[in-house]
């Protein structure tokens, strides 16, 4: 894969760090173009901070385009579809344009086919964790039909990339499912904690928690609490009812408690006691599979 010369289209926190990290590795032309290069107010500091990282400035997407082999899409997800069709007309064949934007996995697909259309290869990248934490070696995941030749690639600069398949969308949906476990347990949290503080339970609580946590591997109580609600869903529903009361009693909206009280509801009815004969299935693979199976929403 030829990237001797790269271009970064956005130079916010998440342009800055991968930039830095293409940098690092010298004999690389490196450059980039943001909008608020030619903002009054952002462009001094941008200007400053990209003559530091010793980063070229283009004034514009074609002359970005068209002096780079490997373009990296950094912006927002919002505008991500947009800035790629911006991108299209100074596209050529050959040219490789990566995606590295928090983008639904149909989204990829749209941006992957309309580059692909012009003759370029197109790269998905998900990027898991807080670049603001881990800067260039925040985990990525990729996914394209040269997803390989840009993880040795990348990989060979330090960066922590891993190759998840050649069919573009499987990244994001990675992504976007760990997401629902990520922000999940954040909003738990909040809600759960709040009310503790309001009955002046914050440590024992948390303690109580982080030593049930702690004493099994996380893989170990993912399997008991999928496998045993094959047989405790209805059970436990009904406890979440008395959750819900609680919270309410300490003045705490339930948003999160009733959402799991009515997914636990959903699974109590879904037929899964039935289907697995009153017994408790050995895997979490198991119960996943027969969910789907049976049309599980």
């Amino acid at each position: 894969m030829d990237a001797d010369r790269i271009g970064i289209i956005g130079y916010g926190e998440a342009g800055q760090a991968i930039a830095q990290g293409l940098f690092s590795n010298k004999g690389r032309s490196i450059s980039v173009f943001d909008i608020k290069f030619n903002d009054d107010e952002f462009e001094e500091s941008l200007r400053l901070k990209a003559k530091e990282q010793g980063i070229i400035v283009e004034e514009d997407m074609r002359s970005l385009i068209s002096k780079s082999d490997m373009i990296l899409s950094l912006v927002t997800g919002e505008v991500a579809a947009q800035v790629v069709r911006e991108s299209l007309p100074f596209m050529k064949e050959g040219k490789v344009y990566v995606d590295m934007n928090t983008v639904s996995p149909r989204g990829k697909m749209l941006i992957g086919e309309l580059i692909e259309k012009k003759g370029g290869s197109f790269i998905e990248v998900a990027i898991l964790g807080a670049i603001a934490s881990y800067g260039f070696k925040s985990p990525m995941l990729v996914c394209g039909k040269r997803a390989d030749e840009f993880v040795n690639l990348l990989g060979n600069m330090g960066f922590n990339v891993r190759f998840v398949s050649k069919e573009i969308g499987k990244a994001s949906y990675l992504k976007m499912l760990r997401s629902v476990f990520a922000k999940g347990v954040e909003a738990l949290l909040l809600e759960m904690l709040v009310g503790a503080e309001r009955c002046d339970l914050v440590e024992p609580l948390m303690d109580a928690i982080v030593k049930h946590m702690d004493g099994s591997s996380f893989q170990e109580i993912a399997n008991t609490w999928i496998t045993t609600n094959v047989i405790h869903a209805d059970r436990r529903a009904e406890e979440m009812d008395h959750v819900i009361e609680t919270l309410n009693e300490l003045h705490v909206r339930p948003i999160m408690a009733e959402a799991v009280r009515d997914r636990l509801r959903k699974s109590s009815q879904s037929g899964l006691r039935a289907f697995f004969k009153g017994g408790k299935p050995d895997h979490y693979h198991e119960v996943i599979k027969a969910m789907v199976k049976m049309g599980y929403r």
